[in-house]
C-alpha cells in the first residue's frame, strides 16, 4: 500500500510525453517549405524543429494530434531556403519525442535546376509481400522525389477505422518507414486504396476516403479542398500533375468530350489545363493510377480506355494549346510497359506512357495486352521506375529506367525532349532549301528570272508563269515544295543562331533559298489560277501566308520579309476567279498575325545582339573607340539603352489597325534619337584628337552606335501599312 508521500511524489513527477507512433516523414517539399507528416502517441500540441546546417537558423511548425484525427500530424515549415540542409526535431511541451540528430533533409533546389530523378511504384502489399526490396533500391538511387501511383496500401475496408489500421499498417512496415523518413512523397489513390478492386466514382466505402487519406498524407494541397486529392509539385525541369482517377469518374458529362463520359471531372480538369498552360517545366508528368490506355484484361472498367472521348479530346487541347513535354505515368496492371502512343495528329507529338506496377506484388499475364504504340511490356513482382530529366544534356533529355527488387535495371527508355514537341518547321525549311538547291544549283543560278520590282507586286508576272520556263521550274522544285508544305504546318518555327549576328541561320543560310521559294510557289499559284484549280491556288496561298507568320518573329527583316509575302499573297488571292473562297484562310490568317507591339521584345533582342557584335570586336580594336568601348562598357551600354528605350517603349504601345496617325509616338521618337546623335560623329572625332574627356567619349559612342543600330523603325511601320492595305483590298475581294 502507497504512502500519502509516495502518491504526491507520483502525482508531481513530470510526464513523459510518448514517442511518435509515425514518422515522421516529409510529403510536399519544395524550395522554402517543408510539409512533414507524424501520428503522435497521445493527444497534444507538438512542434516541429528544423535547424539549418550550415548557419543554424530554425525553422518551426505547431500541430495538433486529437483524436478525431488518430493523432496524426501535419506540420508546416516555411520560409526555408532553397537547396539547404536541415536537422529536425520534434517536441511536446518540455518533451522530446523525436530527438534532433538522427535525420537531414534538405529544401530542393530551384525550378531552374538542370536535372531531377523522380521515382514512381505503385502496388504494394505489405500483407503478404513481407519482404519488399525495391524499396531499398530506390533508397540507394535516392532519387528527389517519390510518387505512389496508389494501392500504397491495399485496404479493401471502407470504415474509417478500417482505413485507419490499414495506414498504420503499412507506414509502420519497416520497408516502407525506411524509404518514407528519406524520401518526399506524393501519393495519389488507386482503386483498393480508394473503395474496393476495380472500383471507382460513387463507389461502396469510398466515402470515407477522402477524409482519412488527408490525415495521413502531407501534401501541400488536396482536390480542391473539399473534393477529390489531386495535387501537383515541381523538380527543376520536371512539374508532375498527380491525377485523381477515382473520385469524379463518372460524376456528370465531359468538358472536354461533348456529350461523353467524364473521368477527371470539370473541376480537375480545369485545374490540370490551368496548370499546364502555367507551367514553364521542360517536362510534365501527368500521372494517376489508371493506365492511360486500353491495354487491360477483359471487362476491366478502370482503364481511360473506357474514356476514350475525355482522354482523346485532352489530348487535342494539348495540340491546340501548344503544351510540349507531357509524358504519362501509370500503374495498377502489374505490368512495367512502355506505350509510345500515336499521338501526333491530336497532341502535336507522340506522348509516352510509362506503365510502373507492381512494388509488391503479383504479376498479372492478362493484363499482359498489346495496344498500339506498345514497345515493351514485363512482369517483375518487385519493380520502380526512375524518371531522369536533364536539360545540360546534349541533347536535353529524358531517361526512363525500370529497377527490380534484385538491383537489375531491366528496362531503359532514353528519349530527346525535342521528341515531346511538335516538329520545328526550321527543321523542314532546311530540307526545302537543300531540295532547292538540288534542282537549281548551288547559287539556284537555273532559276527563272523574277520581276519583283515593288512590295505588293507579285514577283512573277502571270503570263511568264504559265509559260515554259516556269512550268518546268515548278516541277522540278516538288521535292522543295513538299518541304515547304510540311514546314508552314507547323506551329512552332526556330532558326539556328538567332543570338549571333555571324551564325544566324535564317539570314546567313535560308533567307534566299526560301525567298526564291516564295517566287516558285507564287508561279505555281498563277499556274492553278490559268488552270482554273482554285484549290491548289488557295492551298499555296495558305503556305505563303505560314510562311510569313514563321519569320515574322525574326526581327526587322522578319517583319520585313513577312510584309512584303503578305502584300503578294494579298495580291494573289485578288486574281482568283472567285476571291471569296479565300474568306476563311484570310479570317484564320489575321486572327494569328501579330500585333504591332510585339515586334518591340524583337527589336530589343536585336539591338543587343548588334550591340554585343560591336563590343566583341572593340575588346580586339586599338583606336581610341575601341579603348574606350572596353573601359567605359557598362557606362555605354547604360548610355545606348537609355537612348534606345524610348523608342522600344513607343512601338511596345503600338495599337493594331489601320491609319498612319497612331504611328506618330513613334516617329517622334526615332527624330529624337536621330537629333540626341546627329553631332556624336563630330564629338568623336575629337575624341581622336584627345580632346574629349573618356567618359563623355563613352557616351557619345553610345550616341552614335544608338542611331546606327536600331533599325528602320519608320521603314518597318511604313511596309506594314502597304500589308495592312493589301490585306483590307484582298478582303473586300473576298466580300468580307
Amino acid at each position: 500500500m502507497k504512502s500519502a508521500a509516495g502518491v504526491f511524489l507520483l502525482l508531481t513527477l513530470p510526464v513523459q510525453a510518448p514517442p511518435l507512433t509515425l514518422g515522421p516523414y516529409r510529403g510536399h517539399v519544395d524550395s522554402t517549405s517543408m510539409h512533414v507528416f507524424a501520428r503522435a502517441g497521445a493527444a497534444g500540441d507538438y512542434v516541429l524543429h528544423l535547424a539549418a546546417v550550415v548557419d543554424g537558423s530554425e525553422g518551426k511548425a505547431t500541430a495538433s494530434a486529437v483524436e478525431a484525427h488518430d493523432l496524426t500530424l501535419h506540420f508546416v515549415v516555411e520560409g526555408l531556403e532553397p537547396g539547404a540542409a536541415y536537422v529536425p526535431w520534434i517536441t511536446c511541451g518540455e518533451h522530446t519525442v523525436l530527438p534532433r540528430g538522427g535525420i537531414v533533409w534538405a529544401t530542393a533546389a530551384g525550378d531552374d535546376a538542370a536535372r531531377a530523378t523522380i521515382a514512381f511504384g505503385s502496388c504494394s502489399n505489405d500483407l503478404t509481400f513481407k519482404e519488399q526490396p525495391i524499396w531499398g533500391q530506390l533508397l540507394a538511387r535516392a532519387p528527389e522525389a517519390l510518387v505512389l501511383l496508389g494501392d500504397t496500401p491495399y485496404i479493401d475496408d471502407g470504415s474509417t477505422d478500417g482505413r485507419r489500421r490499414r495506414y498504420r499498417q503499412f507506414l509502420g512496415f519497416p520497408p516502407v518507414q525506411a524509404a518514407l523518413m528519406v524520401l518526399p512523397t506524393w501519393t495519389t489513390w488507386d482503386d483498393h486504396d480508394y473503395a474496393s478492386n476495380d472500383a471507382f466514382g460513387a463507389a461502396k466505402g469510398s466515402e470515407t476516403a477522402r477524409a482519412v487519406f488527408v490525415d495521413y498524407h502531407a501534401h501541400a494541397g488536396f482536390g480542391d479542398g473539399e473534393h477529390g486529392i489531386y495535387t501537383r509539385f515541381r523538380r527543376g525541369p520536371v512539374e508532375v500533375f498527380l491525377l485523381d482517377t477515382r473520385s469524379f469518374a463518372d460524376g456528370g458529362p465531359s468538358p472536354l468530350a461533348a456529350g461523353e463520359r467524364t473521368l477527371l471531372g470539370a473541376g480537375q480538369l480545369a485545374w490540370l489545363q490551368a496548370g499546364l498552360r502555367a507551367s514553364t517545366a521542360p517536362c510534365k508528368v501527368l500521372a494517376g493510377g489508371m493506365v492511360w490506355n486500353q491495354g487491360v484484361r477483359p471487362n476491366k472498367a478502370d482503364c481511360w480506355g473506357n474514356w476514350l472521348p475525355e482522354r482523346d479530346a485532352l489530348l487535342r487541347w494539348l495540340g491546340s494549346a501548344g503544351i510540349e513535354g507531357v509524358v504519362l505515368l501509370s500503374g495498377d496492371v502489374h505490368r512495367s510497359r512502355v506505350i509510345l502512343h500515336p499521338t501526333r495528329e491530336l497532341a502535336g507529338y507522340d506522348v509516352p506512357e510509362f506503365v510502373t506496377s507492381p512494388l509488391a506484388q503479383n504479376v498479372l499475364e492478362s493484363n499482359a495486352v498489346p495496344v498500339p504504340g506498345l514497345v515493351f511490356d514485363a512482369g517483375e513482382a518487385h519493380s520502380a521506375l526512375l524518371l531522369t530529366v536533364d536539360v545540360a544534356a546534349a541533347p536535353p533529355r529524358l531517361v526512363a529506367t525500370f529497377v527490380a527488387g534484385d538491383g537489375r535495371e531491366f528496362h531503359r527508355r532514353e528519349l530527346p525532349l525535342a521528341a515531346l514537341a511538335r516538329p520545328n518547321a526550321a527543321v523542314a525549311y532546311r530540307r526545302a532549301a537543300a531540295a532547292l538547291r538540288t534542282a537549281f544549283g548551288e547559287d539556284l543560278e537555273r532559276l527563272p528570272e523574277v520581276s519583283w520590282s515593288e512590295p505588293g507586286e507579285l514577283p512573277v508576272d502571270a503570263a511568264a508563269a504559265c509559260g515554259a520556263a516556269w512550268r518546268a521550274a515548278v516541277a522540278a522544285a516538288a521535292p522543295a515544295l513538299l518541304a515547304w508544305g510540311e514546314a508552314v504546318l507547323e506551329p512552332r518555327c526556330e532558326f539556328a543562331g538567332r543570338s549571333s549576328l555571324d551564325d544566324d541561320e535564317f539570314v546567313q543560310r535560308l533567307l534566299r533559298p526560301l525567298q526564291q521559294l516564295v517566287h516558285v510557289e507564287v508561279a505555281g499559284a498563277l499556274q492553278a489560277v490559268a488552270d482554273a484549280r482554285v484549290e491548289a491556288a488557295l492551298a499555296a496561298a495558305r503556305r505563303l501566308f505560314g510562311y510569313a507568320r514563321h519569320v515574322r518573329p525574326h526581327g526587322s527583316l522578319g517583319w520585313h520579309v513577312a510584309a512584303a509575302t503578305e502584300m503578294a499573297t494579298a495580291t494573289l488571292i485578288t486574281r482568283l476567279p472567285a476571291p471569296a473562297a479565300a474568306a476563311p484562310l484570310l479570317r484564320e490568317h489575321l486572327a494569328a498575325r501579330a500585333a504591332l507591339a510585339t515586334l518591340a521584345p524583337q527589336l530589343q533582342l536585336e539591338v543587343e545582339a548588334f550591340l554585343r557584335q560591336f563590343l566583341a570586336q572593340a575588346r580586339l580594336g586599338d583606336d581610341a573607340q575601341a579603348a574606350v568601348a572596353r573601359r567605359f562598357e557598362r557606362q555605354l551600354r547604360a548610355r545606348f539603352q537609355e537612348l534606345v528605350d524610348p523608342v522600344l517603349a513607343a512601338v511596345a504601345a503600338l495599337p493594331d489597325g489601320p491609319g498612319a496617325a497612331a504611328h506618330e509616338p513613334v516617329r517622334r521618337a526615332v527624330a529624337a534619337l536621330v537629333a540626341a546623335g546627329k553631332d556624336q560623329r563630330q564629338r568623336l572625332a575629337a575624341m581622336d584628337r584627345q580632346q574629349l574627356e573618356p567618359a563623355a567619349a563613352a557616351a557619345a559612342l553610345a550616341g552614335m552606335l544608338a542611331t546606327l543600330l536600331v533599325p528602320d523603325v519608320d521603314g518597318l511601320l511604313d511596309v506594314r501599312l502597304r500589308a495592312d492595305a493589301a490585306l483590307r483590298a484582298a478582303e473586300q475581294a473576298a466580300g468580307r
